[in-house]
């Protein structure tokens, strides 16, 4: 081989494109609606939602990349106790979305990156009405979120990581007071109690990914 040769050679080898890379993984986190008119540092709770979830990405072009996710969250009052006179609310819910991003190394061994992303909530929810009656539902809602991320390689494929995300997702405005005031011979209907509305929740996770 000629030495020009050899350099046109190593000029492609340096501008091919590295291979796309495809990970898989599994979350733990958990969410929580805003309080409306809250400013304190329990305005992050109402309606917290724990939960496990399992995810997969693959690079599209450049820094790009699309991910889908399958998570199950439940309503649970931990780790900050629900504030006296909250909604009694019993929530289990199912997520599935699908979210593009960028991603940029920040060192040797830390990535970061910024996403978007759309998906459907499927949930089941009861509250309780009166002495010894419940009111139940099941939801199909759409949710939409931003997130942000940061990860670091801990061995060759593997990495461990954290994020952030704002959702836009559907809440229920459940007022005990105001059912008391219905008639106790007739139960009021799932449909009024769960009159779902957009609402903010912010949500943090951590995670571990391996690539294929």
């Amino acid at each position: 081989m000629t030495r020009t040769s050899g350099i046109i050679v190593a000029f492609l080898l340096a501008s091919s494109p590295a291979a796309a890379e495809t990970d898989v993984g599994v979350r733990v986190g958990g969410y929580g609606f805003h309080r409306e008119g809250d400013t304190s540092a329990e305005a992050w709770t109402e309606c917290r939602m724990n939960g496990i979830g399992v995810f997969a990405s693959r690079d599209v072009r450049g820094p790009a990349f699309v991910e889908a996710g399958l998570d199950a969250y439940v309503s649970q009052a931990f780790p900050t106790p629900a504030p006296e006179g909250d909604l009694p609310i019993d929530r289990m819910s199912g997520l599935v979305s699908v979210a593009a991003g960028a991603r940029t190394m920040i060192g040797s061994r830390v990535r970061a990156y910024v996403q978007l992303g759309a998906g459907v909530e499927l949930t089941k929810v009861s509250v309780p009405y009166g002495d010894d009656r419940t009111v139940r539902d099941a939801k199909v809602m759409p949710e939409g979120f931003f997130g942000v991320g940061l990860d670091v390689r801990v061995a060759k494929g593997t990495y461990v990581g954290a994020s952030f995300r704002t959702l836009v997702m559907g809440n229920f405005d459940y007022d005990p007071a105001r059912l008391e005031m219905e008639s106790q011979w007739v139960a009021p209907q799932p449909d009024v109690v769960f009159d779902a509305s957009p609402d903010l929740a912010n949500q943090g996770q951590f995670y571990i990914r391996r690539n294929l």
